[in-house]
């Protein structure tokens, strides 16, 4: 850290020079009255060299010395030597960083030490930050200061680790590419076409695939049968990948349940999931009977939810994960003969943008491909020249990307095919306010504003819900451009809002509410306030309260056109000069 010249607070570090502060005791620390014995025990020997024990019979090192040799072939009693391990080669082969350690300035880096030739023991690290730190990283051990004892007025050295400052592999590793080392992917529909083409490409780049699929027909109707799914993972353990088969049908939620559980059991978390499986029974409206639509949704609809939802659990927990959903040019633009197809296809648009707002503090992304591929699905709706040309490998590079730790985007839809990609939108015009808003339009209003309602000149997209609505609220237009916060007008202050706000304050409105709103309103005249309101009773205090309901943040010029109604609250939102975190 001193090296790379960052800087360091010193005050803490005085209040604890003179003990005017008490840092962290936790099971780490040793108490008082068990360290001058610890010292004592040391001695010169382990001071010296950190002696541990190599076996005379074997050779094998190990850390610390015992009676009994730990190479499994050798195994002899009582064959331990002295053996000098400061000097030995070493690399990190777990580590942490927590507060369980006297330490001023957590987190405090400790984990186990791996030697070379053998042996390891737990150290605490020296010289690095947590995130300089990695698994396999050499270190060089040194002796240093661990604990003053004041009480008895000496000092306590132990050895620590010091990792070096090597290229680490894991980035070279990215720099060759987008890998799945570690990651577990579950693709359904995987035993042919595109999830087949999905589950090859994950598994050759590293990561463990549960091959998912049925085995049935494209309608969806029979047994099934466990061929699909067993050839794709013969092929990606011919190939030296993982994989497993399942042959759950994931039209219920039983099957999502099982087919999630499984990959959990196995492998122990699940990173990636592809929702590919899907069944064709077109017919026109009118010819549809209520089961071939019931059927279709089931598969496409049912089965992203029935999969998405325990894999969803199972992210938030790890708060990582990556989530593929299948749409269609059918779904996106509609097709003959295909309403039920359509509609399930369209429905998980809306299912991705709620998702991505449930999944954003997670690091969970979730974003839907509509492909166009030669697929047992489109064998009949696609020409037969084109059908040879369009193979599902084509769509495959989009989805990893996608299903990659890379990848940022979430909420989104792109189409994919023959190696072109584009992204797909839902956008809205900047419509027309007819009227005051207050009185009703009338149909001929309607129909003489037509072009200013149907045009999509200057359209936008809308992260969610609440924005686009505030959009509605404004009257339409085009978002309201960028300009510098306003400068607090004379008059009121920031403070005299706040000293302000008990008196303004309406017990009716608050019963039953146990809220605090955190205010941080930047500027020369603003400050950080709190509102606790509980008990029909409001009370300002000036500081940051530890744990609040809401936190608004705004400019004190824009904050004092709020409070004085200049600036109408949505339009301050819906603007980005009023931002809201915690409960919105």
């Amino acid at each position: 850290s001193l090296k790379n010249k960052k800087t360091v607070d010193n005050y803490p570090k005085f209040l604890k020079f003179r003990d005017l502060i008490q840092t962290e005791m936790g099971i780490r620390a040793e108490a008082p009255t068990q360290t001058a014995m610890t010292v004592l025990y040391r001695k010169r020997q382990m001071i010296l060299g950190l002696v541990g024990g190599r076996c005379t019979a074997c050779g094998t090192p190990q850390f610390p010395k015992m009676d009994i040799c730990v190479n499994p072939d050798c195994r002899k009693f009582y064959t331990q030597e002295e053996y000098e391990f400061a000097q030995k080669s070493a690399f990190i082969k777990t580590f942490t960083g927590d507060l369980l350690t006297v330490s001023l300035d957590p987190p405090a880096v400790y984990g186990m030490i791996q030697f070379d030739d053998g042996g390891r023991f737990m150290a605490d690290f020296t010289d690095c930050e947590l995130a300089e730190v990695w698994v396999g990283q050499p270190v060089r051990l040194s002796f240093r200061k661990r604990y003053t004892d004041k009480e008895r007025g000496f000092s306590g050295y132990f050895w620590k680790a010091v990792p070096l400052p090597v290229k680490r592999p894991v980035e070279e590793k990215k720099a060759a590419g987008i890998r799945f080392d570690g990651r577990v992917a579950v693709v359904t529909g995987a035993g042919a076409g595109l999830g087949r083409a999905y589950a090859l490409e994950l598994a050759a780049r590293g990561a463990k695939v549960v091959v998912n699929d049925l085995g049935g027909p494209r309608d969806g109707s029979g047994a099934g049968s466990a061929g699909p799914a067993d050839r794709v993972v013969e092929e990606i353990r011919a190939a030296g990948g993982e994989a497993l088969a399942n042959y759950d049908s994931v039209s219920g939620p039983e099957g999502g349940e099982a087919l999630i559980r499984q990959a959990v059991e196995a492998f122990g978390r699940v990173d990636i999931v592809i929702n590919n499986a899907g069944i064709l029974r077109d017919k026109s409206l009118l010819n549809m009977a209520p089961e071939e639509w019931e059927k279709v949704l089931a598969v496409h609809l049912n089965g992203a939810y029935g999969v998405t939802r325990p894999a969803f659990r199972q992210m938030r927990e790890q708060k990582y994960g990556r989530i593929i959903l299948t749409t269609s040019a059918a779904g996106l633009f509609g097709n003959f003969g295909q309403a039920n197809y359509s509609a399930a296809k369209l429905a998980l648009l809306g299912m991705m943008n709620t998702l991505k707002l449930e999944g954003e503090k997670y690091d969970i992304k979730v974003n839907t491909v509509a492909p166009v591929a030669a697929t047992r699905l489109t064998e009949d709706i696609l020409p037969p020249d084109l059908f040879e040309r369009l193979k599902p490998e084509f769509v495959a590079p989009l989805v990893l990307y996608l299903s990659s730790e890379q990848c940022r985007e979430t909420g989104q839809v792109f189409n994919a095919g023959l190696g072109f990609f584009n992204r797909a939108a839902v956008v809205t015009g900047p419509g027309i306010l007819i009227g005051d808003g207050r009185s009703v339009p009338t149909p001929e209003d309607i129909e003489k504003n037509w072009q200013s309602i149907h045009s999509l000149k200057g359209a936008k997209e809308f992260y969610n819900t609440t924005l686009a609505f505030g959009e509605m609220l404004m009257g339409g237009g085009s978002q309201p451009e960028a300009v510098p916060p306003a400068a607090a007008p004379e008059g009121p202050t920031v403070q005299s809002v706040f000293d302000g706000l008990p008196k303004a304050f309406q017990v009716e409105k608050a019963a039953g509410v146990d809220v605090v709103f955190q205010f941080q309103i930047s500027g020369p005249g603003g400050g950080e306030w709190f509102a606790s309101i509980k008990d029909g009773a409001c009370m300002v205090s000036r500081g940051k309260h530890e744990k609040p309901t809401t936190t608004i943040k705004m400019q004190d010029g824009d904050f004092l056109n709020l409070m004085s109604g200049k600036l109408p609250a949505m339009q301050a939102f819906t603007g980005g000069k009023l931002k809201i975190e915690g409960d919105l």
